[in-house]
């Protein structure tokens, strides 16, 4: 126990005279973070002003289709007989698309075709006699009356029955199957024109104001970007969607764009190549106007401008920042007009 206290006592006399307040001069006080702020100057970064491209979007998702479209549908209920294309074929004005059955009760076309048979045939009997001078012009008349009339007949059943394509296209969908029994209406195909491709949106009071008819529009599919042109703005707003139609057409003579897709369709309504742009976040408001710090001498200064157009995030400022100042563009919230700033990079 002798030999522990020996060995402890130089110890605890070497930490005696390091403690602090003994020997060491007064305590120094600790610097509030506002000190050294006010000394030093509050952190802050900076970019320098210059001139850069701003554009204006709208942005909608709309359904591409073709530039001219048309789905046919059943004219009566019945059987699919035969389908004669598939999705993707081209198809010719008037080709027969979707054969229906013929026998189909409704329409009597198997009887009708009988009947024009037979008034086929009492035509050409007569057109004979008549030749021969064996009947009279009368009963001429009669028949071939009787027959183009049975004719019309079958052409009009026959075209409700062979569902055509209205005009030279592209088979874009086809909604039955061979075997299937439709109701009167039901969707059989859709046909389009894939030249070129159109798309519809919806454009509040506010935004249609700023669109005009020729606007470059883009939208992209799988990752590239398509442009095209606003080619129709409604005077008049949609009862029901409480908004204005606006149509937009884009070049598609590569089959890029699927007809049915639902894009992002952007119309750009304002583009200056030589703007001063800020970002939203860096511009404020208060009673005098809106503003931004910019750094001078180690100093912020609070500069009042006029804002243009606003892109959402951005703002293109008209007047008050020149290219080459220094604008402020964090610690923001500490600053006030003609505090001492210290930038760090």
């Amino acid at each position: 126990m002798v030999l522990k206290r020996f060995f402890l006592l130089p110890i605890l006399t070497a930490l005696l005279f390091l403690s602090p307040g003994c020997g060491g001069g007064p305590e120094e006080e600790a610097k509030s973070i506002e000190q050294i702020r006010e000394e030093e100057g509050i952190p802050v970064k900076l970019d320098v002003v210059k001139l850069q491209p701003f554009e204006k979007y709208y942005s909608y998702f709309a359904r591409l289709s073709g530039v001219k479209e048309a789905t046919k549908g059943a004219a009566f209920g019945g059987k699919i007989e035969k389908i004669n294309l598939r999705v993707g074929d081209n198809v010719a004005q008037n080709q027969v698309v979707v054969q229906m059955a013929e026998d189909n009760p409704g329409l009597q076309y198997i009887q009708a075709k009988a009947a024009l048979d037979n008034a086929e045939k009492t035509y050409l009997r007569m057109k004979k006699l008549l030749e021969a001078g064996e009947t009279s012009q009368a009963n001429f008349d009669g028949a071939e009356v009787q027959y183009l009339v049975a004719k019309q007949n079958v052409d009009a059943q026959r075209q409700l029955l062979f569902v055509q394509s209205p005009f030279a296209g592209t088979i874009v969908d086809i909604m039955v199957s061979e075997g299937d029994n439709v109701k009167s209406e039901a969707h059989l195909f859709t046909v389009a024109q894939l030249g070129r491709v159109k798309a519809e949106v919806w454009a509040s009071s506010g935004e249609v104001r700023e669109i005009k008819r020729g606007m470059k529009a883009f939208v992209e599919c799988g990752g590239k970007q398509h442009y095209g042109r606003v080619t129709k703005v409604a005077m008049s707003s949609d009862p029901y969607k409480q908004a204005f139609s606006v149509e937009m057409e884009f070049d598609n003579s590569k089959r890029e764009l699927m007809c049915g897709v639902t894009n992002e369709i952007k119309i750009l309504t304002y583009e200056n190549p030589k703007a001063i742009v800020v970002p939203r976040s860096l511009v404020n408001k208060d009673e005098h106007g809106t503003y931004v710090f910019i750094e001078e001498n180690e100093k912020a200064v609070k500069r009042y401008v006029s804002n243009g157009n606003d892109s959402g995030l951005n703002f293109e400022i008209k007047t008050g920042l020149k290219p080459g100042e220094k604008i402020i563009t964090q610690g923001i919230a500490l600053l006030k007009d003609g505090k001492k700033v210290k930038v760090i990079k």
